[in-house]
């Protein structure tokens, strides 16, 4: 009994809604109120690209800060055992973050043409076209990553030395071919000066 009162009602509901909305209408109101369920799970998609996105970058500048910081101690930590050098302390910049060269594959096409014309010549033409896309790496979670061949370190801008033998100019000549050595600095991006 229950069940057919529920049907009644349920019956009744769809006519008033087809008769006084209108069966179009009525479609449009499911069509919208499925297009904003899909359009709130885009943009709850969208913040998690974006947050992964902000991770990422974050990350990149800690090891940049940390492949610096490594880089200054070990300067320092080299100099300081040269004769007349003394106590240093160094620091270093760099231009841009770690870079990753990655595999390219780059499948090319090339087409041939011999064309008449009207007065008896002929002519060849040669067209190539190629696209280049990064070669995919499947990891163990299913995920695909772009192929790395090889991890390219930051690249050095300046160094700055501060030294206590840093007085002598025969010091400082040292210092200065040490860095370009290590770092491949030009000699213009070293500054060497006199601990006080």
């Amino acid at each position: 009994m229950e069940g057919d009162n529920w049907l009644q009602k349920l019956k009744k509901k769809q006519s008033f809604f087809t008769t006084h909305i209108g069966v179009g209408k009525l479609f449009l109101l499911v069509l919208a109120g499925v297009f904003l369920v899909l359009a709130s799970k885009t943009e709850g998609a969208e913040k998690t690209v974006e947050k992964q996105t902000e991770i990422v970058e974050q990350t990149e500048v800690e090891d940049l800060e940390k492949y610096i910081a490594r880089q200054e101690e070990k300067l320092a930590q080299i100099l300081a055992k040269v004769d007349g050098i003394g106590e240093v302390e160094v620091m270093i910049t760099a231009k841009a973050s770690k870079e990753k060269v990655t595999l390219k594959d780059v499948p090319y096409q090339r087409t041939e043409t011999n064309e008449q014309d009207s007065g008896g010549g002929t002519r060849q033409k040669t067209e190539i076209s190629s696209e280049e896309t990064s070669v995919m790496d499947k990891l163990k979670d299913g995920e695909e990553t772009p192929y790395v061949t090889k991890e390219l370190q930051p690249e050095i801008e300046g160094v700055i030395v501060i030294a206590s033998g840093a007085e002598n100019s025969k010091v400082q000549k040292e210092i200065n071919e040490a860095v370009v050595a290590l770092f491949d600095v030009p000699a213009h991006k070293i500054k060497v000066m006199k601990m006080k």
